[in-house]
This record gives C-alpha cells, sequence and structure tokens, in this order.
C-alpha cells in the first residue's frame, strides 16, 4: 500500500502532538541552556522547513481558488484575501490631510465654527494612525486612499479557520 501526501500530512501531525510531550518532558529535565539552545535551534529549522511547504501550497491555492471562500468538512473554510503591505510612508502629508478632514467634519453646518477642540482633533487623529502604521480602513471610511501617500505592494494570502476539523 502506497501512502499519499495527505496521508503523511496527518501522519506529521500525529508526530508534532508526540513531540509536544517529548518536549515537554525535556523541558522539565531542567537542561543546560546549550541543549535548549540545540534545542530551539533544530525546532526552528524545522519551523522554517514547515514554513516554505505552506509557502508553496499556499501559493498554489491562490491560483486554484475560483471563489474567495472555500466550505470544508467539520465547517473548516478557506478564504483568499487580498492585502496590501504598504512601505515609506508621506506621514507629515497623510497626517496633513487626515487634520484636514477632521477639522472639514467638525464644522457646525449651521453656524460654520469649527465645534471640535485642538485637543479633540489631536485625538480624533489617533482614530487613523497608530504608532507604527497608518489604518487603512479607517482613512478609506473619510475618503483617504492611503496608497497616495507609501508604497504599496498587494499580496494575497489564504486564511485558514478550522471550525470543528482537528
Amino acid at each position: 500500500m502506497t501512502t499519499t501526501a495527505i496521508d503523511d500530512v496527518r501522519t506529521l501531525r500525529k508526530l508534532l502532538m508526540a513531540l509536544d510531550e517529548q518536549l515537554n518532558v525535556f523541558l522539565s529535565s531542567e537542561p543546560t541552556i546549550e541543549e535548549a539552545a540545540d534545542m530551539f535551534l533544530e525546532v526552528n529549522l524545522a519551523k522554517r522547513d514547515m514554513s516554505y511547504l505552506y509557502g508553496a501550497l499556499e501559493a498554489k491555492m491562490v491560483s486554484l481558488m475560483g471563489e474567495d471562500m472555500l466550505t470544508l468538512r467539520d465547517g473548516a473554510e478557506i478564504e483568499r484575501k487580498v492585502a496590501s503591505s504598504r512601505t515609506k510612508w508621506q506621514h507629515k502629508d497623510i497626517a496633513s490631510a487626515v487634520a484636514d478632514r477632521i477639522v472639514q467634519s467638525s464644522v457646525d453646518p449651521d453656524t460654520g465654527e469649527i465645534v471640535a477642540s485642538p485637543r479633540d482633533i489631536a485625538e480624533k487623529m489617533l482614530d487613523y494612525v497608530q504608532p507604527s502604521y497608518w489604518r487603512a480602513t479607517k482613512l478609506n471610511e473619510i475618503g483617504i486612499n492611503p496608497d497616495h501617500y507609501c508604497e504599496s505592494e498587494l499580496k494575497t494570502s489564504i486564511i485558514v479557520r478550522k471550525g470543528n476539523a482537528s
């Protein structure tokens, strides 16, 4: 009887569960730093190898999927998502555009008076930015395209929701 790739993956999962138990025993044995580091290296290498296999299969799934969502056994789902990787932000330019929109939305339509304080406006800015990135969905909500303020590269990935599959 020959095994298939899916059989081998199922066997790998069983081996990983057994390895988890062995790793717990290893860690409770108070290994030396050298022993722990060697184990960490081996697990890291296995993670890298698994990441390579996963990436290759993910790329194939992206090209195979005709729909953005597949429902599998036991409520599991596979979803194809497209997201942007944004770099080289023009922070001052986008901050100025966001501030302008916040001020515009703070004008009383009857009097033309700006009803938000400078502090309110500054705090509202945090709805659109985090310390290390700009929040694209929030920016789009006020009509600002974040791709106009950075370099953007689309990346398609697969999201797996396992449902009750085990």
